[in-house]
């Protein structure tokens, strides 16, 4: 066995003979997957086969040779979330975690190069089957291509083999928001279920479509008690939380995150001429330092705390056990109250959604569009693209513009009918 190594090198490549072959095969061990990568030499002699090995040898060490058949799923993913996600948002790691533990469920890839264009079209087939909405589809998918072309641009997949498709099309004239603004008299009915929402089982895991009778959870009578007793104790620090979100359009995490005193958190600053939120950049999703404006009503909700009570989290939502909840828990509490108080936000193909804590985002951003321009409801919404606020928000909201335009009708036919005084002009 002969060895066409260079000291400088990364990885060796070594010439062996087989008995049962005519020429002698080069390989060498991947450094990522420990699998050996054999290929023939198409050379007799030792000389001519270490002299094909050098060569091989170089181009892996200059990458001008990507070693795909040697580099894992296991291998592709792992390096990827450390490498590239590491540094980034937790919730941006979530997401990527979760498209592409969607695409291995479903396709159960065994190298990078499986990804193909006839595997990802038999994804969406199937997750269009679970009834996942087309915006969660082409999040899905972002979220692929942007992995493969790591590894492209790694050397862990060749780019002939990166696969092209199409994102999913949205009809015309429909809205991405998975969920609508609520009103008012819904607001108001959520706030009458906290207390039931608390004591109502959870689910582990999201409802999946099934054929199968559900069975109905229910505690035992003492416990059931013991829980509504619990629930009722609990029930106020929730109730504050929701009319904060119904008044800051902040989004859960960062209501969670808010706080008097702690530089480290999104701080509430009323010190100034008018009252801020001090945002830092770990701390959002947009990612960049901000000073927010507060809008007068949530101003006011603030300043009901007294002056010596403003230390610590603005938000203290409990468990039944007074335990501090985490956001997920508590988004998870928030959509169940909307479940109970029956505020539906959504219909589509068949899946029914009930309001959630995003929902009383929407609503003050539906409030605040008819009574600021699009820009500066852009900065309240903190989008980091006014295309976004104009989406979502502005001229969304067909009910609140009528009515608005029905009142300024009214206005204007009582004026003209108004007889005008004697004498007047």
């Amino acid at each position: 066995m002969a060895t066409a190594h260079s000291p400088r090198s990364g990885i060796t490549v070594k010439v062996t003979k087989y008995a049962d072959r005519p020429f002698l095969t080069m390989y060498y061990d991947c450094p990522e997957s420990g699998r050996r990568v054999p290929r023939t030499t198409k050379q007799t002699t030792e000389k001519g086969a270490r002299k094909v090995a050098a060569q091989w040898e170089a181009e892996l060490n200059e990458g001008r040779y990507s070693p795909v058949a040697g580099c894992s799923w296991e291998v592709f993913r792992d390096r990827f979330m450390q490498d590239h996600l590491a540094g980034l948002a937790e919730a941006t790691y979530a997401a990527y975690a979760t498209a592409l533990n969607a695409f291995e469920t479903i396709c159960r890839p065994k190298r990078p190069a499986d990804v193909t264009t006839e595997r990802l079209a038999h994804f969406q087939r199937e997750l269009r089957r679970q009834r996942k909405s087309a915006s969660t589809i082409s999040c899905y998918l972002r979220h692929i291509k942007a992995a493969l072309n790591w590894a492209v641009t790694n050397k862990m997949l060749a780019a002939s083999r990166l696969p092209t498709f199409d994102m999913p099309k949205r009809v015309k004239g429909t809205s991405r928001a998975k969920g609508r603004a609520i009103t008012t008299e819904e607001f108001e009915r959520m706030m009458t279920k906290v207390a039931d929402g608390l004591a109502a089982p959870l689910r582990s895991k999201r409802d999946k479509p099934t054929d199968k009778p559900k069975r109905k959870f229910t505690f035992a009578p003492e416990v059931l008690a013991e829980r509504r007793r619990k629930a009722a104790a609990a029930a106020p620090s929730w109730q504050r939380l929701l009319r904060g979100l119904w008044l800051s359009g902040l989004r859960l995490g960062e209501s969670l995150d808010l706080s008097w005193d702690e530089p480290d958190h999104i701080r509430v600053d009323l010190s100034g001429r008018r009252p801020m939120l001090v945002i830092l950049a770990e701390c959002e999703k947009g990612r960049q330092d901000r000073l927010l404006p507060i809008t007068p009503d949530f101003a006011a909700f603030l300043e009901e705390t007294p002056e010596a009570d403003r230390t610590g989290p603005v938000f203290r939502p409990v468990s039944l056990d007074g335990e501090v909840v985490t956001a997920h828990n508590a988004g998870k509490r928030i959509s169940r109250m909307g479940k109970l108080a029956g505020v539906k936000v959504s219909d589509r193909q068949g899946k029914v959604k009930f309001a959630s804590a995003h929902d009383l985002r929407r609503a003050f951003g539906f409030r605040w569009s008819t009574r600021v321009m699009p820009a500066v409801l852009k900065e309240l919404m903190r989008h980091e693209d006014i295309s976004t606020t104009m989406e979502y928000y502005v001229g969304q909201n067909a009910e609140g513009v009528a009515d608005a335009i029905w009142a300024a009708a009214e206005r204007i036919n009582t004026s003209v009918n108004t007889p005008t005084p004697a004498g007047g002009m």
